[in-house]
């Protein structure tokens, strides 16, 4: 088999969840994104950086809806690991790879950024202060949820880099890169985690701490327009298809299946027709009067596709209301 053959092998391997695989580098990426066969074409896709209020469907042009998705875009990350843990259960997605190095893309949600207080003199864990003889000693802590099955516990989280910035192929150069350290939280039954990562670079950590306040701002201020008590349907990816430049779709979501209630919260699944593909796994599903309420753990990483025409998110919280029940 050449290496586009074993990636789509690889790919069939992880049941209905939408990681990409890639067993000759990011040019197959590139190949396996010609080759598409979900969403040919792509045209339900939007770059990033051409998304504006003419892709927003009557009744939801809004410039802060607009200013929200951009910043969360800002947020939303490539994820690459290189390693298949032992430790993936057996039946679980990739088990026939486990202890394999192959390349397995998703996408990803930065949840929070805060610097590394300096008075513990502890350095920089990242692999370049590893291997240098000089490591820095400022340094950030960066969460970033995505679905358990695209980075399942720390040997694969230590095997992890996260991207930044990738949202077109003519200018790789603004990309930022960040490295896995382990997996802080997460769930095989919800398929959603949180990895945490480290970066020296202050600037970046600075601007992404900045660009989270801006992005919670324009939330509370979207929120309040179209409420979780009103029936609104919007659902909006960004994710990183094919391991490719970052794209946002559009859709509705169709249902929502409560798994768990715990005093006001559900814990619930949303279905959804807005596109996507392998390399999606992991990334921020936004369901549109519904995600500050919980705060973290109200945040639905995508899923998969276990029924045909609809995709479904992994598992997060939402507060319960008239409208929901």
């Amino acid at each position: 088999m050449d290496s586009l053959q074993l990636a789509i092998l690889a790919r069939g391997d992880q049941g209905y969840h939408e990681t990409e695989c890639s067993f000759g580098g990011e040019a197959d990426l590139q190949r396996l994104l010609v080759d598409c066969d979900k969403n040919p074409g792509h045209e339900n896709f939007i770059p990033v950086n051409e998304f504006s209020l003419k892709h927003l469907p009557d009744g939801y042009k809004d410039e802060d809806i607009v200013n929200y998705i951009r910043a969360q875009a800002d947020l939303t990350v490539k994820i690459t690991s290189k390693f298949t843990s032992m430790h993936r259960p057996e039946g679980y997605s990739f088990h026939n790879f486990r202890g394999k190095n192959f390349m397995r893309v998703g996408s990803g949600f930065m949840q929070y950024v805060y610097r590394n207080e300096r008075r513990s003199n502890k350095p920089c864990p990242c692999p370049e202060c590893k291997n240098s003889p000089t490591p820095r000693l400022e340094w950030a802590k960066l969460k970033i949820r995505t679905a358990t099955h695209v980075v399942f516990d720390d040997d694969e989280a230590q095997n992890t880099m996260v991207e930044f910035f990738y949202d077109d192929d003519k200018q790789k150069d603004k990309v930022k890169r960040v490295y896995g350290e382990s997996v802080r939280f997460g769930t095989v039954r919800g398929d959603w985690c949180d990895i945490r990562c480290v970066s020296h670079d202050i600037e970046l950590c600075d601007f992404l701490k900045e660009t989270w306040g801006k992005w919670r701002w324009l939330e509370t201020k979207v929120n309040q327009k179209y409420t979780c008590e009103q029936d609104h349907r919007l659902a909006i990816l960004v994710s990183h298809p094919h391991g490719c430049s970052k794209q946002v779709s559009i859709g509705v979501w169709r249902n929502r299946d409560i798994i768990e209630i715990s005093r006001e919260w559900e814990n619930c699944v949303y279905s959804y027709d807005t596109p996507t593909c392998p390399g999606s796994s992991g990334a921020p599903v936004w369901i549109l009067g519904q995600m500050k309420w919980a705060g973290f753990f109200g945040r639905h990483p995508h899923s998969g596709r276990p029924v045909e025409g609809l995709n479904i998110s992994a598992i997060g919280w939402d507060k319960r209301s008239k409208a929901m029940t």
